[in-house]
């Protein structure tokens, strides 16, 4: 089955960035490269109580074209989006996947959210995350030890069941920064609640 579909949002795209998937090949790595330049130059001219330093702007902008470039290669992604509310620190990126809907809804979403993953350094916090754009879901915050990093690292997980179209979908973000992650939760589930369906993608 191919899903063929793309999550919109109505949230501030100057925080929360769409990135562009793009394929190998010297086109598209000259379009990533636009385009995480413009991001920079733009997320960085937000900024009014410091004056923008060029560096910094081709710090960022490097750092947007590397995510860019490896995601893909990586993580099977459909879709990313950026949170970016300051520039002046680490981004974190939220992954979007969807596959055909499969088995007991509770169950897959359980799943989806990662509840019984193991490595989970306790028990992760999942609740029901039914929205009205995106019907029935859940979410959870889970924390582990990053095999690679061997640091203590936290992912925020959403899953929901679109029936009309047969699919499940996911949105994750993980990070080392716990502490700014989990107090900002609140954001990401105002982001999470702003995410529709766009079927003419």
């Amino acid at each position: 089955m191919t899903v063929t579909f793309s999550l919109d949002s109505d949230s501030d795209a100057t925080v929360w960035p769409a990135m562009p998937i793009l394929g190998d090949g010297w086109g598209a790595a000259r379009e990533r490269k636009k385009w995480a330049r413009r991001t920079s130059e733009l997320l960085w001219a937000l900024v009014d109580d410091e004056p923008v330093d060029k560096k910094q702007v081709k710090m960022l902008a490097f750092e947007l074209d590397s995510v860019a470039e490896q995601l893909p290669r990586t993580v099977p992604v459909h879709q990313v989006f950026l949170y970016v509310p300051d520039p002046r620190r680490e981004f974190l990126t939220f992954l979007v996947h969807a596959g055909p809907s499969e088995g007991d809804v509770d169950a897959t979403l359980d799943e989806l959210v990662q509840k019984n993953e193991p490595g989970a350094a306790q028990d992760p916090e999942v609740i029901d995350f039914d929205t009205e754009r995106l019907g029935r879901g859940k979410r959870s915050i889970r924390y582990f030890v990053a095999s690679k990093a061997g640091a203590m690292c936290c992912s925020v997980n959403y899953a929901w069941r679109l029936e009309s179209l047969g699919i499940d979908v996911i949105v994750r973000t993980v990070g080392e920064d716990i502490g700014w992650i989990t107090s900002n939760i609140d954001e990401f589930d105002e982001f999470a609640r702003s995410l529709f369906v766009n079927l003419d993608a």
